[in-house]
């Protein structure tokens, strides 16, 4: 796992999961202005980037993160932030630092695809996630932004998400079947760590209306953790309003760490 760190490390810290296959530049919309009031830790999962070992699992990723941490001696993390996959990844860190005494003072998680699903559901899953990285292989981003899988993913409006797309096919060449493989079990075997109610109030869910995790995900969410807050954005896809609204939505997470 590579780390990249952002802005004045006096700063209060913000750490960033990116989604499933994407490289932590994908988040350069959202870590570039952040980083002028806080100090911003960013990982590339394993698996991202040329020669390095296969993603593992979602405890493991994040207990090379909770290293990375009490490395640096931090005893205090602001925010949490994840984008779908990274969301899981979230919450499993989250879980892993207040257990190495690590304060955590607030968390968003945006498009947290919080789920458990069937092995023959994961399997068809996997086999989509596979094709859809094999086909990147090679291709530009104008060749990607209109296939009919991520239209549905995004309800719609794929080219909000062309930033994330184009940095999602420079890493296509190095995301191994196992990588893919293993991805697939972090998105799709949740098991909803368990965080006291205060702890719960802490955390804020975002989901848009139009995205299938929210239409699978957020009654099970809702029910594992009833005292976190909940921000539905109407007829916006998975993580489409944090593109089309950039700057309501930084506002909306310093909003988060100053309450």
């Amino acid at each position: 796992m590579k780390f990249y760190e952002y802005g004045d490390k006096s700063k209060p810290i913000i750490i960033m999961l990116t989604g499933s296959f994407c490289p932590a530049k994908a988040l350069d919309y959202l870590y570039k202005p952040l980083s002028e009031d806080y100090h911003i830790i960013l990982p590339d999962y394993n698996g991202h980037y040329q020669g390095s070992k296969a993603f593992t699992t979602r405890q493991n990723e994040a207990k090379e993160i909770v290293q990375y941490i009490k490395n640096k001696n931090v005893t205090i993390v602001s925010l949490i932030y994840g984008q779908s996959m990274g969301s899981e990844i979230g919450i499993e860190l989250m879980h892993q630092l207040i257990r190495n005494k690590i304060n955590v003072k607030h968390a968003i998680f945006d498009g947290a695809p919080c789920i458990r699903l069937s092995a023959p559901y994961k399997a068809f899953m996997y086999f989509k996630f596979n094709t859809m990285i094999n086909m990147m292989r090679n291709k530009n981003v104008d060749e990607v932004i209109n296939w009919k899988f991520l239209n549905k993913f995004t309800n719609g409006d794929t080219e909000s998400l062309r930033p994330m797309i184009e940095s999602l096919i420079t890493i296509a060449p190095y995301l191994t079947k196992q990588t893919i493989r293993n991805e697939n079990e972090c998105c799709y075997t949740f098991d909803f760590p368990k965080f006291s109610d205060k702890m719960q109030s802490r955390i804020h869910f975002l989901y848009g209306s139009g995205e299938k995790a929210y239409k699978t995900c957020f009654t099970l969410v809702k029910k594992a953790y009833p005292h976190a807050q909940m921000t539905v954005f109407k007829d916006y896809g998975h993580m489409t309003f944090s593109v089309k609204h950039t700057k309501k939505y930084i506002a909306l997470i310093k909003r988060e760490i100053s309450g």
